[in-house]
Parts: structure tokens; C-alpha cells; sequence
């Protein structure tokens, strides 16, 4: 008896990702009833020429899995094919000893060239097996709700397992997750059903957050028009550098993952909401070295928000597991990238569970950890897809809440120019220094404990401002010349004492001078920093809570802009020194 099955244009979806990748895996799953003929034929004459060729490219290995998850007793294999390259076809009679005629390939099984992974180290098998797991349960999220009976062996299967389909070539990961399918269809029973769909729907609610966030951190400081126009004044009035703020229409993500190319990409993308999110991934340290090569010699255009860094990017790296041991090269790409851009939030990407490489994070500077597999050994239970669930939400739990230190990236980038700044001038500012240092510390720890213990920013908000308005202190004593007893940046203006050694119009009257200098329209500098010390007055931790209609808490604005103003005092005392 013969086994003849024809495909065509309906089984595209079902055998090709979005990118044209073809699905080894799903054309052994439209055979799984094919046990007991004689010989197989695939007829794929009907579909289009790109899509017969990659799967003639693939064939050997489609059939090296089929023999192995499906019990058989054919020993020759026939395609049907038009339309292929020539070239082609020369290439798999050489490779696979297929014999062609009239459009037909001709297929020995006992000729076929086992497709195995040699690979047993304990880490690479459980990373792989949460890869394999990751997959089915995205596919089960896009569904959104399980209803009756789910397809699992047909081409109408919402299960496509594509985003792990390059895992999938490989019999061993093959056989889990052929193992995995046939429970589920055994399995499905109304209680497991449930559960299913509650796990879905607090991913669902999980990736709809990421999604607003994500589209937040797109618009940027674009969005605040009170901002923008300042921003826009310093820049062409004053100077303030161009690469401190930078619009870009994408949201940069960098993958580094020395898998990456073996389906952690897919996964990763496919975990991400399509919301202007552009991710590049990166194979190690050398690579990272690479673009922050790359990045210094072009300016910020590249300059990512946030860094997904797996722990093992090299082979050397698979022995590592004391606590004292050589360290994982993946905290070398951490240093690389928090040497270069202070306050970059980085999440660990790894498998590893020692508690060890989790604290060697948080002392780092990442700010979060994600273990991305989980000691599943019965994959064929319906614990395994569950705990694939809980693995997959930890992502976008753990994703969302990193993100929220790349909202800093601007002060970030305003208070590094002023250590850069302030860092040459005299002993006559080095308290100042030690402020402004003192800020940049604060800054990075509280923004990473906000990430860590998942608080709210309002706290972290009011904190950063009062720590802005100690830099107006410190920066205030520099603003008058002790010995005429008149204004630095105006020598005709005398200060006007509040006491015998303070004036509470210094800042004022300095900012009032620059406004006139560098004709800045609208609400000048002068008014910003009357609505600073308004803000400041009016903060709980100030006011106190008894009236609360009169608080008023911080906004990222409102420390952007306080510290720009900072930027702007900084700067025409380092231009007088000239």
C-alpha cells in the first residue's frame, strides 16, 4: 500500500514561518498516521517554486525524523516536484544519494545520514528543552482561549512551533517535543483546559502592559511639549549637546546570546510585542566589543536601551559553576556595557540556577535575572507546559520591569555630561564634583533597586529631585564673586544679601542674566527654577503628609528639566574660566 499526500498553498502557514523558514518538524507531524504503507510519496508540485526548494533543500533531514518519530517499515521515500533549479537537484542526488527522474527524487532511507546532536551537557539539554517549551506555549498565548478539541497533527493546527522550528531539525529535541504533543492530545481534559486558559490571559494582560511601555518609551521626551521646547532652546541657544537627547523612531534591543542563531532569536522576537521594538542580536564578547567600536566611531545612533545578556557565551564557560571560580564571560559583556553607557538596563538571559550568579548580577549593575529553562524532566507532563507557562510571564514580568529604567535615560545622559563637565575644573569646585558624583551613584542604585524590588517610581522620583536641588546649593555659592561681592556672570549686578553670607536670589538672578544672553523665549530658565522650588516645597517627604490636596509629587520631567538647568549654570561658569 502506498501513502500519497499532496501539498499545497494551505499547508504554507502550517510548514513556513513569517520569515520563510521551513518547519521540519510540522511536515513529520502531517505524516504521523502514515505507519503502515508500503512506501511514502510527497507530492509538492502544486506549491510555489521558493517553497519546493527549500523544502528539496531539507528532505534528508525531514526523513531522518520521520523514520525516528514515527514507527515505519518503508524503505524508499518519493518526492513529486516542478519548477526546481537544476542546481539544486544535482546537490541533494550528490548529497542524499537520491536518484531523479522526470521531476521525481527518489529517496533510499537506508542511504540517509543520521542528523544528531553529539551535545549532552547538562546545561545546552535543559536551555534547549525551555526553548522547545517557550514555543509551544507563545503559540498557545496567540490563540488567546483553548476552546474544544485543539489540532495538534494537522495543518490547521494553531500549534506551529515555529519560533523554535531551528531546535526542532534535531531528533533528541524532536522526540521531547513529540512527546510533549501526544499528551497534550491525551490529556486535554477539562480541568488542564482551565488552567491553560487562566495562564494565558495573565500573559496576555502581562504583554499588554509591556506593550503601553513600550510604545511610552518609543515616543520619548516628544510627547511633553513644556520639554521639547526647552530641550529645543538649549540645544540651538545655549549648546547643549545634540547626543544627550536623540529621537529615534525604534526601540533598540541587544540580544546577546551565543545561541541566538539556533532559534533563542525567534523565541525572544516572538516574545516581544511589534511595537516600533527593533532587537539585534549579538553571538559574545567579541561581537559586543564590535559594535561599541562601531557606536563610538558613528555617535549614538546605536546606543541600545536595553541589553538582554545570556551568562555562557563561550564553550569555556560550560565548566564554570563555583562561586569562586574564573567568571562567565557574560559579566564581561555587562562591564563592556555599563563602561560605555552608565545606567544601561541589562537583563541576565540564562539557564543557570546557582544563587551565586544571580547576587554577581545585582553587585554588576544588571536589573533583572531570567532563567529561561527550568529543571522540567517529565516533558511529556502536563507540569512541564505549565512551568513553560510561569517561565515565559517571569519574561515579560521581568522584561517590562527593566524597561522602566530606560524612562532614565535622558538623566542618565544629562548627569554624565556634567560629571564630564565638571571634572577638569579647579579644587575651587570640588564639592560640586563630589555632589554631582554622589547623584550619579544614587541614580544608578535607586533606579536599579526600583527594578529589582518592583517599587514604584513615584518614591524614587522625589528623591532624585531633592537630590537635584542639592546640586543647586552646591552650585550656588559659585555664582557670586566674594571679593567685589557682584555677580559671576554679570560683574555689574550686586548680590543682594538675604543674611550675612547667603542670597536667596543668586540662582534667580543668574538664570534671569542667561535668559536675557541667550534670548530664550516662552517660560525661560528663571521661571523653570521658580517652578522647581514650588515642586520642591510641595513634595510629601517636605510637606508632610497632613495636607495632602497641597502635595505634589515629582515627574521625570520635572528632573529632566531641573537638571538641565543645572547643565546650564555648569556650563557659563566652565565658559567664564576660558
Amino acid at each position: 500500500m502506498k501513502y500519497h499526500m499532496k501539498l499545497n498553498n494551505s499547508h504554507v502557514k502550517f510548514l513556513f514561518d513569517r520569515n520563510e523558514n521551513f518547519n521540519v518538524f510540522n511536515l513529520v507531524r502531517l505524516l504521523r498516521d502514515n505507519k503502515n504503507s508500503d512506501e511514502l510519496i510527497l507530492d509538492i508540485s502544486g506549491m510555489e517554486t521558493r517553497h519546493q526548494e527549500l523544502i528539496v533543500g531539507k528532505f534528508s533531514v525531514f526523513l531522518y525524523l520521520y523514520m525516528k518519530l514515527i514507527t515505519i517499515s518503508q524503505h524508499s521515500a518519493t518526492l513529486i516536484v516542478s519548477k526546481v533549479h537544476s542546481s539544486l537537484i544535482d546537490i541533494v542526488c550528490t548529497r542524499d544519494r537520491a536518484i531523479e527522474e522526470d521531476n521525481t527524487l527518489i529517496f533510499e532511507l537506508q542511504h540517509l545520514i543520521p542528523q544528531k546532536n553529539n551535545n549532552k551537557n547538562p546545561h545546552f539539554v535543559k536551555n534547549i528543552r525551555g526553548a522547545v517549551l517557550l514555543s509551544l506555549v507563545q503559540d498557545l498565548i496567540d490563540i488567546e482561549k483553548v476552546g474544544g478539541q485543539v489540532l495538534i497533527f494537522n495543518e490547521k493546527s494553531p500549534l506551529l512551533l515555529h519560533a523554535a522550528s531551528d531546535f526542532l531539525n534535531n531528533e533528541e529535541n524532536a522526540l521531547m517535543m513529540w512527546e510533549v504533543l501526544n499528551a497534550w492530545e491525551v490529556e486535554h481534559e477539562q480541568g488542564y483546559k482551565a488552567e491553560i486558559n487562566r495562564r494565558i490571559q495573565l500573559s496576555l494582560k502581562a504583554k499588554k502592559e509591556l506593550d503601553i511601555l513600550l510604545k511610552e518609551l518609543s515616543r520619548g521626551s516628544s510627547t511633553n511639549n513644556t520639554l521639547s521646547n526647552f530641550i529645543g532652546q538649549m540645544q540651538s541657544n545655549i549648546g547643549l549637546p545634540k547626543n544627550i537627547y536623540t529621537s529615534t523612531q525604534n526601540l533598540k534591543i541587544w540580544f546577546v546570546d551565543d545561541q541566538h542563531a539556533n532559534g533563542w532569536y525567534k523565541l525572544i522576537k516572538n516574545s516581544i510585542p511589534d511595537t516600533n521594538v527593533e532587537v539585534t542580536a549579538l553571538n559574545g564578547v567579541e561581537d559586543v566589543k564590535h559594535c561599541l567600536e562601531l557606536s563610538s566611531f558613528k555617535g549614538v545612533g546605536i546606543i541600545p536601551d536595553l541589553a538582554l545578556v545570556d551568562l555562557r557565551l563561550s564553550e569555556s564557560d560550560q565548566v564554570v559553576e563555583s562561586y569562586d571560580a574564573e567568571e562567565l564571560s557574560g559579566f564581561s559583556v555587562v562591564d563592556l556595557l555599563l563602561g560605555c553607557w552608565r545606567g544601561l538596563p541589562i537583563m541576565i538571559t540564562s539557564a543557570s540556577s546557582k544563587l551565586c550568579n544571580m547576587e554577581k548580577a545585582i553587585e554588576r549593575g544588571a536589573v533583572a535575572y531570567w532563567r529561561k529553562s527550568d529543571e522540567v524532566y517529565d516533558c511529556g507532563s502536563k507540569n512541564a507546559v505549565l512551568t513553560a507557562f510561569d517561565i515565559n510571564l517571569q519574561f515579560i514580568e521581568k522584561l517590562t520591569q527593566a524597561l522602566k529604567r530606560a524612562r532614565y535615560k535622558f538623566v542618565f545622559r544629562i548627569v554624565e555630561n556634567l560629571r564630564i563637565k565638571v571634572k577638569p575644573l579647579a579644587i575651587k569646585y570640588s564639592s560640586l564634583q563630589r555632589c554631582i558624583e554622589n547623584y550619579t551613584t544614587e541614580l544608578e542604585q535607586k533606579t536599579s533597586w526600583m527594578c529589582w524590588q518592583k517599587t514604584c517610581d513615584t518614591k524614587i522620583n522625589d528623591s532624585l529631585y531633592l537630590g537635584v536641588m542639592e546640586l543647586f546649593n552646591e552650585i550656588e555659592p559659585l555664582l557670586w564673586n566674594r571679593g567685589s561681592e557682584n555677580l559671576v556672570f554679570d560683574p555689574s549686578k550686586k548680590i543682594r544679601f538675604k543674611s550675612q553670607s547667603t542670597d536667596s536670589q543668586l540662582i534667580n538672578d543668574s538664570l534671569d542674566f542667561l535668559d536675557s544672553k541667550y534670548e530664550i523665549t516662552g517660560i525661560g530658565l528663571k521661571s523653570h527654577y521658580e517652578k522647581c522650588k514650588s515642586i520642591r516645597n510641595k513634595l510629601p517627604i517636605i510637606h508632610g503628609s497632613a495636607a495632602a490636596k497641597n502635595v505634589k509629587h515629582a515627574s521625570l520631567a520635572d528632573i529632566e528639566i531641573s537638571l538641565l538647568i543645572v547643565w546650564c549654570l555648569l556650563n557659563e561658569l566652565v565658559n567664564e574660566k576660558k
